[in-house]
C-alpha cells in the first residue's frame, strides 16, 4: 500500500471523539462532586422557591427566638426591638457561608457602630465547631448555636444556606436574601432597616 492509498483520518469522526470525551470527563466530575458534596449542602439547591415560601412574609412580624451564644447567654430577637437587626442563618459545613464570611465581618465592622445587631446562628453543627470557625475568620460578631434546628426551625425553615433576614425596628421583615452576601449588598440592605 502506498502513502497515497493510505487511509485518510475523519476530521469529523476525530472532533466528535474529542468532544464525547470532553463531555464524559465534565460528567464525572459534577459527578463526583455531587457524591462528595452532598453533605455540603448541595442537596439543597434549587429549593430556594420552596424555601422563601416557608419562610416568614416580607412585612410581617419576624418570630421571636431564643438562641444560646458559645458562653450560653440566650438572645432573643424581641430584646432588639427598636434597633435595626440583620439574621444571618448559617453553618460551617457550608461552602458559601465559609466563602462570605469575611466580607460578613468587614460589613459588620461597617455596621455596628451604626447600631446594627447582628445575629449569626449557626445551624446543623455543634457550638464548638461553629465557634471555632469563627474564631479561625476573627469573627467579632456573637455566633448563636442552634444546631438540631430546634429553636429556630419551626419559623425559619431552611433548605438555603446562608439565608439572611433583616429586620425593621419595628419587628417586621424588611427584606430576605436566600444567597450570600457581598459585604457591599449586606450594607445596602442593612442601610434599610437603619432608616425605617
Amino acid at each position: 500500500m502506498t502513502a497515497s492509498s493510505a487511509p485518510q483520518s475523519q476530521p469529523g469522526l476525530s472532533r466528535l471523539v474529542r468532544v464525547g470525551g470532553s463531555l464524559a470527563i465534565a460528567l464525572a466530575i459534577i459527578l463526583g462532586a455531587w457524591f462528595v458534596s452532598g453533605r455540603e449542602g448541595l442537596n439543597d439547591l434549587g429549593k430556594a422557591g420552596m424555601n422563601y415560601s416557608a419562610l416568614p412574609a416580607v412585612g410581617t412580624m419576624a418570630p421571636d427566638f431564643a438562641v444560646p451564644d458559645a458562653d450560653g447567654n440566650m438572645h432573643t430577637l424581641s430584646e432588639y426591638r427598636g434597633q435595626p437587626v440583620w439574621i444571618n442563618f448559617w453553618g460551617s459545613w457550608c461552602p458559601p457561608c465559609r466563602a462570605e464570611m469575611p466580607d460578613t465581618q468587614a460589613a459588620y465592622e461597617v455596621l455596628q457602630p451604626e447600631g446594627v445587631v447582628l445575629l449569626a446562628i449557626s445551624r446543623r453543627e455543634s457550638a464548638p465547631d461553629a465557634e471555632n470557625f469563627a474564631a479561625l475568620n476573627h469573627a467579632t460578631f456573637p455566633i448563636l448555636s442552634d444546631p438540631i434546628e430546634s429553636l429556630t426551625g419551626k419559623s425559619y425553615p431552611l433548605a438555603n444556606f446562608p439565608t439572611h433576614i433583616f429586620v425593621n425596628r419595628d419587628g417586621t421583615i424588611n427584606r430576605i436574601v436566600l444567597s450570600p452576601l457581598s459585604e457591599a449588598q449586606a450594607v445596602q440592605y442593612a442601610q434599610e432597616v437603619i432608616n425605617s
